[in-house]
C-alpha cells in the first residue's frame, strides 16, 4: 500500500495513475488543496487497488501521524510513502524500517527529509537555508 503526499506546488496525479497501474494493492493521496485528492481518490479506485483521497499537510507531524493512521485502518500496513513537490518525487520504503524503533518517529523524520529533496531551496523557511558568511 502506497501514501502519496502532495506538497504545495506539487501534483500527485501522474504518480498515484503510475502506482495503480503498476498495481498498487492500495493509495492514499493526500494533497493541501481541498477536494484534489478526493476528486483523484474517486478517479482511481477500483477493485483490487482502492484509493483514500484525504486533505492534509504533511509539513506537520500530527497530519503525517493522521494519514498513517487513516491509511492502516482503511487500507492496511504502508509500504512506501511517496511524497510529490514542485521539484519532483521522492518515495520512502517504509518495510526497510527497523522493527525495534518507534515508526512514527521514523517515519516523521524520513518524511522530512523527502520534503527537503522535492522543494526548491527558495520555497524553504529561512532556517533551513544556509546563510552566507
Amino acid at each position: 500500500m502506497v501514501v502519496i503526499a502532495v506538497l504545495d506546488g506539487g501534483s500527485g496525479a501522474d504518480l498515484a495513475r503510475r502506482f495503480s497501474a503498476a498495481g498498487a494493492a492500495g493509495l492514499l493521496i493526500a494533497d493541501l488543496r481541498p477536494g484534489i485528492a478526493e476528486d483523484l481518490a474517486a478517479e482511481l479506485d477500483r477493485p483490487g487497488c482502492p484509493v483514500v483521497g484525504v486533505s492534509g499537510d504533511i509539513h506537520h507531524p500530527a497530519d503525517i501521524a493522521a494519514l498513517v493512521d487513516t491509511a492502516v485502518k482503511h487500507l492496511g500496513p504502508i509500504d512506501l510513502f511517496a511524497v510529490a513537490g514542485p521539484d519532483g518525487e521522492r518515495i520512502v520504503q517504509l518495510a526497510d524500517l527497523p522493527g525495534h524503533l518507534d515508526p512514527l518517529a521514523e517515519v516523521l523524520a524520513l518524511v522530512g527529509e523527502a520534503i527537503g529533496e522535492v522543494v526548491p531551496t527558495q520555497r524553504r523557511p529561512v532556517a533551513d537555508v544556509p546563510l552566507a558568511g
